[in-house]
């Protein structure tokens, strides 16, 4: 400790300077003010013992002094003078501590000890408040970037909202709930709920890995069940072991007038039937990212659109909130206010309404998120925008070839290259998708089927449908140089007629040989569908190519 000792008694500053010294201290002498403030002003001191009476000056007039300097510095009176009005002027300007000549040097050392103890411990407070201001600042910054970068995902999700009401509301500044609203090439609308585990930033980020893979294989065109099964595979890979996503998934197929149902470990999704009675969906898997690919079953239900009127679905923040008296909202609630609602506002109103008033306004303990999915009307606006819709009688006739040989059928999106030429020329909604849908089967039995020579009987035990996803992905990781996927397409917009060809250079695939299909299996029912929107399918033996062609309904 360095000590700066103002004092023009030279015996006493002596004595003072030798005990400080055997203390380790390192010390120096100023007998009158000015020396003392030349030292201050060309080095720095850890304390300072300060005589009153000094032959330039009072000490108690120079503590103000000490005190403006640019680093805190303790400053301890010593004077013979007993007189309680100096010491409190003393302490007015800023003197640390009084002590009485004649001293004990052993009480001197006390005071000295505890007074900068005091400066070291507000010091280290301060140091602790700026670093603790800088990291407050820069977490700020971070989740402010974080938040806008959330907001700026979360606000592309739901581009489709016809005839779907939802209702989000967080606990905290992120959201670990997320609707993905969306409608595939072929025209399948796909309404998603993800609520990931907890919440906050946690929760938002284990959300964000899932939603770029759901939105592009929707884009993609592919199935429910492909789509679940992917977004397992990645948050099993991507999340710690105890974080996961429970999740509800539905793709309304307008083609089929029926809806599949996935629920991953999310409360039970209620069905408000034409009759007013209420099915029950409960979970029938489990959350996403728990169980490896190869034990996950993506168990979906195929449910037929004609007998409901509402679909009610919601994450758990909904049943689990307590009010004030620490009731739960539950379950028997929600289900009494579906039982009475008449359709005088929307239902998802109505939940609100009657959950705000439950909950009193006080603080949610979980993200809030509930859709109300409006099947009957949807179907009802689907069929009637299809019939009101008109074709432009356009002269002329579009052709394209294409051919893809080798590795390159991997990789490349054939359907997505399709469904662009088609936007190109401005071939009508319904049209475009119904050949969609088609192209993508056929593509997929001509690869599957033709070329990798996978049995599509897989599919057809959820079990399996890992299995085969993990055959096709090795299968194309080893196509043979040789291999060809050949397509044709021709295109008259004044006839609205489509005509298709594909060959592929397998062994050969008979598409009509399963002709009784299983509603809730997961192959077949393409085949199915195929036969449904063309106007003409022709399977060219040994069945490597397929013609069809495809007209647009007035």
């Amino acid at each position: 400790m360095r000590i700066l000792i103002i004092e023009d008694d030279p015996l006493f500053a002596e004595i003072l300077q030798v005990f400080l010294e055997e203390k380790g201290c390192k010390t120096i002498v100023a007998d009158h003010l000015q020396a003392g403030k030349d030292q201050l002003l060309i080095s720095a001191f850890d304390f300072i013992l300060l005589d009153n009476h000094l032959p330039d000056g009072d000490g108690i007039n120079f503590v103000p002094f000490i005190k403006e300097l640019p680093y805190k510095l303790p400053v301890m009176i010593i004077t013979a003078e007993d007189n309680q009005i100096v010491m409190s002027e003393a302490f007015d300007k800023g003197a640390d501590d009084f002590l009485i000549k004649p001293i004990s040097v052993d009480l001197l050392w006390h005071k000295i000890n505890r007074c900068r103890g005091l400066y070291d411990k507000e010091e280290e407070v301060i140091q602790k408040t700026a670093r603790l201001e800088k990291l407050l600042n820069q977490q700020e910054q971070e989740e402010s970037l974080a938040r806008y970068v959330y907001e700026h995902v979360a606000a592309s999700l739901v581009s489709e909202s016809e005839c779907i009401d939802t209702y989000i509301q967080s606990s905290s500044s992120f959201n670990g709930d997320v609707f993905i609203c969306d409608t595939a090439p072929n025209g399948n609308r796909f309404v998603i709920l993800a609520d990931a585990t907890g919440h906050g930033l946690a929760a938002a980020i284990s959300i964000l890995p899932l939603v770029a893979t759901i939105r592009a294989m929707i884009r993609k065109g592919l199935s429910l069940a492909h789509i679940v099964h992917e977004a397992n595979k990645k948050l099993a890979v991507e999340l710690p072991d105890d974080k996961f996503v429970a999740l509800i998934g539905v793709e309304i197929n307008f083609h089929r007038q029926h809806l599949q149902l996935f629920n991953g470990g999310m409360p039970d999704v209620l069905a408000l039937k034409t009759n007013k009675e209420l099915e029950f969906y409960p979970s029938t898997s489990m959350a996403l990212g728990i169980l490896d690919p190869e034990d996950f079953d993506p168990a979906i239900v195929t449910i037929h659109t004609g007998a409901i009127r509402n679909l009610f679905f919601f994450s758990d923040g909904l049943i689990e909130q307590p009010n004030p008296l620490g009731d739960l909202f539950g379950m028997d609630r929600l289900i009494d206010i579906l039982t009475r609602y008449d359709s005088k506002e929307p239902l998802v109103s109505r939940v609100v309404n009657e959950f705000t008033v439950f909950n009193d306004l006080g603080e949610l303990v979980d993200d809030l998120s509930m859709c109300d999915l409006q099947v009957e009307a949807l179907m009802d606006k689907h069929l009637y925008d299809d019939k009101k819709k008109m074709v432009a009688a356009t002269a002329g006739k579009i052709t394209a070839s294409i051919e893809i040989e080798g590795g390159l059928i991997a990789s490349a999106d054939i359907v997505g290259c399709l469904d662009s030429l088609m936007r190109n020329v401005d071939m009508v909604g319904d049209l475009r998708q119904k050949a969609f849908t088609v192209f993508a089967e056929l593509i997929s039995n001509g690869l599957d089927h033709g070329i990798l020579d996978l049995d599509s009987k897989l599919k057809n035990d959820f079990a399996g449908f890992a299995e085969y996803i993990e055959m096709k992905e090795e299968r194309l990781a080893n196509i043979d140089e040789k291999e060809k996927l050949s397509m044709k397409l021709a295109f008259t917009p004044d006839t609205g007629e489509i005509e298709f060809d594909i060959t592929d250079s397998g062994n050969g695939f008979d598409m009509n040989k399963d002709k009784d299909v299983d509603e809730d299996a997961l192959s077949g029912r393409g085949l199915e569908l195929i036969n449904k929107l063309c106007t003409n399918v022709e399977v060219i033996a040994p069945g490597n190519k397929t013609k069809v062609n495809l007209k647009r309904d007035y």
